[in-house]
């Protein structure tokens, strides 16, 4: 019985650490050069009601964005769903970041150019140093 319990507990335990994903930044980012950042104010579905800006791959917003993904890489969940309008989106070429209020989408294509894509539950301002005016 016990032997059961110990075979149990380490499928368990293999299950558990097969969930989360670890998401590298530089790889999904090495092949972008600028990003579309687009900030949803109070109604999404009014255009006056959007800020849009084109950011760097070298500006300091994409390099917070890689020290934060890069100190937060555990508790990634793969996620096979579409999403409604985020209140902040960041769009490149092969790369995409939707921010909720209390979680995000990655999106990208990996190394084999497979679709990629992972929700997190973070709350929106962790990542406010995109939407900031810096």
């Amino acid at each position: 019985m016990n032997f059961i319990k110990n075979i149990a507990g380490l499928f368990l335990l293999f299950f558990m650490f097969s969930c989360g994903k670890n998401i590298n930044i530089d790889d999904i980012l090495k092949n972008e050069n600028n990003f579309k950042l687009t900030i949803y104010l109070s109604n999404k579905y009014n255009s006056d009601s959007t800020i849009i800006k084109t950011i760097n791959k070298n500006s300091k917003k994409i390099s917070k964005l890689k020290e934060w993904i890069t100190n937060n890489p555990d508790g990634w969940q793969s996620s096979n769903y579409s999403w409604a309008t985020p209140d902040i989106s960041l769009i490149g070429n092969n790369f995409r970041l939707l921010i909720f209020t209390d979680f995000i989408v990655i999106g990208f294509v990996d190394k084999k150019w497979k679709q990629k894509q992972y929700t997190k539950q973070v709350n929106k301002l962790e990542l406010d140093f995109i939407s900031n005016n810096e």
